[in-house]
């Protein structure tokens, strides 16, 4: 029986492990910036951006294999270990990519390398899920899980700015201060852009690393021991058979058929086309996770007032209104890209926490890594076909008036129209306890002016009047 102590003990642990695993997807994981500029050295095409893109969303099938293996046993501590362990050791190899003279043959050995390792991972984070599921309680999961991904999103914000710092050093020009700074410290021959591969190869060297140790600190985490069995009336079909499974799923599946819209394409437009370096790639990760961070505790308190379906109208909504502002950066005009990546990491923020409510509030008790294994691997291909097809029905780019808009910005117009018809299928959905929007809306004044209340009332004590 796990005392207190044990618990919290196993809490931090979760905590500084996480952090260890955030470093080494920074660095190595397949949304990775620096994966993407590896895409962009090894010149990779629409199509097969398209596909590196991909496979975050096809090993969401693995999910469901992680599901069956956690059936036939009591212990998920050392499977996770395991697949995880061989998950992040084939990051090391990513770089390898480099060495290879033959272009299609660089990228595929890239692609596959990727694929492996996600697909080991994505087993390893299913039994991770059913893991802390079990060791920690119910009543205090919500505040665990949201504080741990708070501490985990600055970390991972902090390595990937200073490593983006230093792979910008390589392609500074003649005269900025980063050129300027090289010279005076008698370094500038090593930092030539020739050399960014191995620059690029050290970094995944390095993010490997940091995941493997971090494994050592998972391995010490505690667990509870639950004896398994396969059931008579198992299927990894079951949750099918409900109808508000159902419901949620069909909104599920055009949501992401919607996000998967030139999807592949965000972080190459921004090296290509707007000519970012990764710092400001990285300056854009940051403000989008500041917008997360901001708006957890806000959507968390909306949730639990007017429930998971009125949240996410609001954040589909918002989410239709952001892809619409890329439509007008150029080059030498993208200031809003900044307000954008707010928005969108306070959008993101309530659309996955109501993702992750959504299913576990209607999975029945103990099927809940189930269930969601089965709605992230069905959504999952739903957002994959629209990713490829981006990439193989790549469109030309269009002029409206005095608004020429590229293949990439066609698609992201396009995303910006499928999100907002996502309000059709969520209107279907169904959530007992979910205050209608327009009644939400009108109950702001209200909110407002019980806040204004409660700053005097705060004021006033302060002042002793």
């Amino acid at each position: 029986m796990k005392t207190e102590n044990d618990l919290k003990k196993d809490m931090r642990i979760s905590v500084v492990e996480g952090i260890y695993a955030q470093f080494c997807s920074t660095l190595t994981g397949v949304a990775s910036n620096f994966i993407t500029k590896t895409a962009v050295l090894l010149n990779a095409t629409n199509i097969q951006f398209s596909l590196l893109s991909a496979i975050a969303q096809i090993c969401q099938f693995f999910q469901l294999y992680a599901v069956l293996h956690n059936q036939k046993v009591e212990s998920r501590k050392k499977p996770c270990v395991l697949f995880a362990f061989w998950g992040r050791l084939l990051c090391l190899f990513i770089g390898f990519s480099f060495v290879i003279t033959n272009p299609k043959v660089a990228f595929l050995f890239f692609l596959v390398l990727l694929f492996t390792s996600v697909a080991l991972q994505t087993v390893s984070n299913n039994m991770w899920i059913a893991w802390m599921s079990d060791l920690i309680p119910k009543r205090i999961r919500g505040r665990f899980f949201s504080r741990r991904m708070q501490i985990h999103l600055v970390s991972g914000f902090l390595i990937g700015y200073l490593f983006s710092f230093f792979i910008d050093m390589f392609e500074s020009t003649t005269g900025s201060w980063k050129h300027n700074l090289l010279q005076k410290m008698n370094i500038i021959q090593f930092f030539q852009v020739n050399n960014l591969p191995y620059a690029l190869t050290l970094i995944f060297i390095i993010g490997t690393g940091l995941g493997l140790y971090g494994l050592t600190k998972l391995y010490n985490q505690g667990e509870r021991v639950i004896k398994k069995s396969i059931s008579k009336d198992f299927s990894i079909y079951e949750p099918l058979l409900n109808s508000d499974f159902r419901k949620l799923l069909r909104f599920g599946l055009w949501w992401m058929f919607a996000i998967g819209i030139g999807s592949a394409f965000w972080g190459p437009f921004m090296i290509k086309v707007l000519k970012l370096s990764l710092v400001q790639m990285q300056l854009y990760g940051m403000i989008q996770t500041i917008g997360m961070l901001v708006a957890f505790r806000f959507w968390g308190k909306l949730i639990d007032k007017f429930g998971n379906k009125t949240v996410m109208k609001i954040c589909v909504f918002i989410g239709a209104i952001n892809p619409c502002l890329w439509l007008f950066f150029t080059e030498t005009s993208y200031s809003l890209i900044w307000i954008e990546a707010f928005s969108s990491g306070v959008m993101w923020s309530g659309a996955n926490l109501v993702t992750f409510n959504f299913v576990l509030s209607i999975a029945p008790r103990g099927k809940e890594q189930h269930w969601s294994a089965l709605y992230s691997a069905l959504t999952g291909f739903m957002m994959l076909s629209t990713i490829l097809l981006s990439g193989f029905l790549y469109p030309s780019k269009i002029v409206i008036g005095n608004l020429t808009l590229l293949p990439e910005q066609v698609l992201f117009g396009l995303t910006g129209i499928f999100r907002l018809s996502a309000e059709i299928p969520l209107y279907f959905v169904n959530e007992p306890r979910s205050i209608p929007l327009r009644k939400t809306i009108g109950l702001v004044p209200e909110y407002v002016a019980a806040k204004i209340i409660k700053f005097k009332d705060m004021v006033f004590k302060v002042l002793n009047i």
